[in-house]
């Protein structure tokens, strides 16, 4: 056991703590606690790592840690051989968000102007056989030119003028089904868009905590990892949906419609993206481990 893990027990244990409460108040997996206290820094996940452990567990049992940082410099590792170069958020570029796939549908006018273009067809069909048979039919009778020339002319001016008013209407019902239905997509469409309205609001930041209010009819969210960082994930009643330290390339999915509060605890928030209802969020704080704390509207 080094020196330094040995002060760090030693006040831990003046307080009456045992490592599962430390892991607790600190967040800091338990083995990564006992390799503190045992000087075995190369366990850890960084260099960076090591230093905001220590940190972390001193400012827990009372101490100040920069005196400590003092004292043991000898013992902790050197920072300067693990280099990270962090780009502010403004600079960094935002990793894409997955949208939702938005399955292509038809009008759904589109069938019955099909089914009726279809019946006209027919109608028309039907209307030329029955004209044709009914010009052999005359030919073959040959009446008399002087006896039906009459009725021939009446015949001849009646037909077409109800043909002409047949197609008028069917042109008219035609022209009232192609306007009605662009009017109840137009309805649909307006539902579509106010019943996604989704809005995160910043409301402050305490500390490595910041606040956010979300207005909307469900709370999905997707955390996605470009390197590996501690993760903690829990409501506002203290029940944890995920503990853990997911690798480069991992991705976590939640659905915390009905949920009132929950908080998100990133112990290397650089290398995390956090998306909500398809809408990537801003860290507000240049700080490595900081808290998103969201609290919803979203109803069952």
């Amino acid at each position: 056991m080094s020196e330094l893990g040995q002060h760090l027990r030693e006040a831990r244990e003046e307080k009456g703590l045992s490592l599962e409460d430390l892991q607790r108040s600190t967040k800091i997996q338990k083995r990564y606690l006992l390799a503190i206290e045992e000087g075995r820094f190369d366990t850890l996940p960084g260099l960076f790592y090591a230093r905001a452990f220590v940190k972390t567990y001193a400012e827990a049992v009372g101490l100040d840690p920069e005196p400590l940082f003092d004292q043991y410099r000898n013992e902790l590792p050197n920072p300067q051989k693990e280099s990270i170069d962090l780009p502010s958020r403004s600079e960094r570029s935002k990793s894409p968000v997955r949208q939702p796939k938005k399955s292509s549908k038809a009008p759904a006018f589109l069938p019955a102007v099909i089914a009726l273009a279809f019946l006209v067809v027919i109608a028309l069909g039907i209307w030329l056989v029955t004209q044709s048979i009914g010009g052999e039919r005359d030919a073959a009778i040959a009446p008399d030119p002087e006896e039906n020339v009459d009725a021939d002319f009446s015949e001849g001016a009646t037909e077409p003028e109800a043909d002409e008013e047949a197609e008028g209407d069917q042109e008219a019902a035609n022209e009232d089904a192609v306007e009605e239905e662009p009017a109840v997509e137009e309805e649909e469409e307006e539902e579509e868009t106010s019943s996604e309205t989704s809005t995160l609001n910043l409301l402050n930041s305490s500390g490595n905590t910041s606040y956010f209010e979300l207005e909307a009819d469900r709370f999905d969210v997707v955390i996605q990892f470009s390197d590996s960082s501690y993760v903690d994930v829990k409501n506002g009643l203290g029940n944890m949906f995920f503990s853990g330290q997911p690798a480069s390339g991992e991705e976590l999915e939640y659905d915390f419609k009905g949920e009132e509060e929950v908080e998100f605890n990133f112990g290397a928030s650089q290398n995390v993206t956090l998306i909500v209802n398809d809408e990537e969020v801003d860290f507000p704080l240049e700080i490595i481990h900081q808290k998103i704390n969201i609290t919803s509207s979203v109803n069952d």
